[in-house]
């Protein structure tokens, strides 16, 4: 079955991890170019921010509470959106855990921790986002918010970096199998993001020079633009591509 709406504009989208950094951008990215939201964090007080922001009160925004190692959770709180939006059609899988440890030191609760949050939960969100679009029989567009450690080798991030990549073939492998339903699957590879951790962690004259040495523009991307990689990717001038990973990162790993 083909999908006859490729062209169509998607108005309704869920951010996963939308409370801070990279995903409140997004989020409120959104909102100005006038789709509605449902927004997530583990604990629905930390969206209070993102919920206050202008940007949202001209759109239908609404904040949930989703713990993405729980299957429960995932399909309660995606009921939640698409009740509340009266729909979904795009999906940013922008939530996830970090890991800095040694690889003989990760424990089989670290990886569970990581790889659950970052991969098994995108991928049965993302699974709840096509069963819904097939359903309905409309397009719709997913965007996994993955990392340049998922490219590349980096000491003490196996985990992350290995979930980060699997977040990669992820996309490839649902793109080629939803592509006759016009549900695209795409990725944003990050290299660090100035987000307000980040600047904090940055503030350290040595530890920035090392990071930025890494990148050859010599800056760090800012959240911004991100937000506008995700835009485009899930806008009709997009909709021949899937199954693409966009690298935002400065020339990191093509250096």
């Amino acid at each position: 079955m083909t999908n006859t709406q490729s062209g169509a504009t998607p108005r309704r989208a869920l951010v996963t991890g939308a409370s801070r950094g990279i995903g409140r951008e997004i989020a409120l990215t959104l909102a100005r170019n006038g789709f509605d939201l449902a927004v997530t964090a583990r604990e629905i007080d930390r969206l209070d921010d993102v919920m206050s922001q202008p940007e949202m009160a001209g759109v239908n925004a609404i904040p949930i509470a989703v713990e993405l190692t729980s299957h429960d959770s995932i399909n309660q709180g995606f009921d939640t959106a698409v009740e509340g939006l009266g729909g979904l059609d795009v999906l940013i899988n922008n939530a996830g855990r970090a890991l800095i440890k040694p690889a003989i030191d990760v424990t089989w609760e670290d990886w569970d921790s990581v790889v659950d949050a970052n991969l098994k939960g995108a991928y049965f969100l993302s699974g709840r986002l096509a069963r819904h679009c097939i359903d309905a029989n409309r397009p719709g567009a997913i965007v996994n918010i993955a990392s340049t450690h998922g490219l590349t080798g980096l000491a003490g991030r196996t985990v992350y970096g290995i979930s980060k990549g699997g977040m990669i073939q992820m996309a490839r492998m649902l793109a080629i199998e939803w592509a006759e339903q016009a549900i695209r699957v795409n990725s944003v590879a990050l290299s660090t993001v100035m987000t307000e951790s980040r600047q904090e962690m940055l503030k350290d004259p040595e530890v920035r020079a090392r990071m930025l040495g890494r990148i050859p523009s010599g800056r760090f991307p800012e959240p911004d633009e991100i937000a506008a990689a995700v835009r485009y990717l899930i806008s009709p001038e997009a909709v021949s591509i899937t199954g693409h990973t966009l690298v935002v990162d400065g020339g990191l790993t093509a250096a």
